[in-house]
């Protein structure tokens, strides 16, 4: 697909379609009639940033030949700019494009170079939406538009054909659901997308990427960590450099799922993402310091759980205890190797670990006895009592 990967800024309020060039009526007649992929995704994206429509100027005036359903999406996008237009009624005429758009591509043979443009499309409501319940301190425009976007993922879901156009809009309601606080409906949108099981790297990736990295975040959710690292770490190895916000989404995730399995991220990277706050939750598990993690699980308790991540960081307490654990056999297996009695180091008197783990958690004997029997159940150390 001829559109760039680059990542979209987010719009600041103002309407997407308020900031149209006189003359984008023309230039989108005319890539529409050319079936310029390219064009169409780069028009679409510079007027929601405010900027000129490319080409501004050279366009021709709308022609007869040009498809109903393009005609009727151009004529939503032309309501959505007048100056007296509503926050609603310019909500009502992008999504009004949405559909139009939507027809079109499901009426179309060969409907490959309208994908970039629907990515547009659909996003753009979503995004006014956002903001006009910012304004008003509601959801009821974002529940106007999951509406519309639940009625066309499954138009275009039914046709195998157009299952690109389907994952697009799929995208938008997984991020729609995510801002509304309604995670378990994504479980309905993510287990329909994987009936066919999309293959990722096929498809562009301006669609892969979301895609992948909005699935990876509900299996964080969901407390999956192995599927979560998976998807997680796909985005990331596909991120482009250059887009350090996205990187820093993808890493607000797979950072937590990464320390589950024992894998340690740089300093550099955290603090090169703006991850601080993870800065010394790795530093506490790695040297099994329980004190200070609940020190640090506290301290950045709100940003945890605004982003859905508090669960799974909670749980590497246990991870900080198995090397609190390793520790203390390790200083008494030494001590026992210098008394000359290394056949009897993995043989330990429970005092030291009670005594560890009454400097570290505050906890009593038998609350320690507890802690290394869960720790031997789970398979965090191996050991008898």
């Amino acid at each position: 697909h001829g559109f760039p990967s680059e990542p979209l800024r987010p719009t600041q309020g103002h309407a997407f379609a308020m900031a149209l060039a006189p003359r984008f009526g023309a230039e989108f007649a005319r890539l529409v009639r050319e079936r310029d992929e390219g064009g169409l995704y780069r028009l679409l994206r510079n007027v929601e940033r405010g900027q000129a429509a490319p080409g501004e100027g050279r366009g021709a005036a709308p022609g007869r030949d040009a498809a109903t359903a393009s005609d009727a999406a151009l004529a939503a996008l032309e309501r959505a700019r007048q100056p007296r237009a509503s926050g609603g009624e310019r909500l009502e005429a992008l999504l009004a494009a949405l559909r139009a758009w939507c027809t079109q591509y499901l009426d179309e043979d060969d409907a490959d170079w309208m994908l970039p443009a629907l990515l547009q499309l659909a996003a753009a409501p979503r995004r006014l939406a956002a903001a006009l319940d910012a304004g008003e301190g509601t959801d009821a425009r974002k529940q106007r538009t999951v509406e519309a976007y639940r009625e066309q993922f499954q138009r275009l879901h039914r046709d195998r054909d157009r299952r690109e156009g389907a994952l697009a809009i799929s995208c938008e309601l997984l991020r729609l659901y995510c801002r509304l606080g309604q995670p378990s409906q994504c479980s309905f949108v993510l287990a329909v997308v994987s009936q066919h099981g999309p293959d990722l790297d096929s498809l562009p990736k301006a669609l892969s990427l979301p895609l992948c990295f909005l699935r990876g975040k509900h299996c964080v959710l969901d407390g999956k960590v192995a599927d979560a690292e998976e998807l997680l770490g796909w985005a990331l190895a596909r991120c482009p450099p250059k887009a350090v916000g996205n990187r820093r989404k993808i890493l607000t995730y797979l950072v937590p799922c990464r320390l589950r399995m024992g894998r340690y991220p740089s300093l550099d990277c955290l603090r090169r993402h703006g991850l601080e706050s993870y800065v010394g939750i790795a530093a506490s598990v790695a040297a099994g310091d329980c004190k200070r993690f609940d020190q640090e699980l506290e301290k950045h308790e709100d940003e945890f759980m605004n982003s859905g991540t508090y669960l799974v960081v909670e749980k590497l307490k246990l991870l900080a205890q198995r090397n609190l654990c390793r520790k203390v056999y390790e200083g008494v297996a030494g001590d026992c190797q210098v008394a000359g009695k290394a056949q009897h180091a993995h043989k330990q008197d429970l005092s030291w670990y009670e005594r560890a783990f009454e400097w570290q958690d505050d906890c009593g004997a038998d609350e320690t006895f507890c802690v290394l029997a869960h720790l031997i159940f789970i398979g965090a150390i191996r050991g008898y009592l």
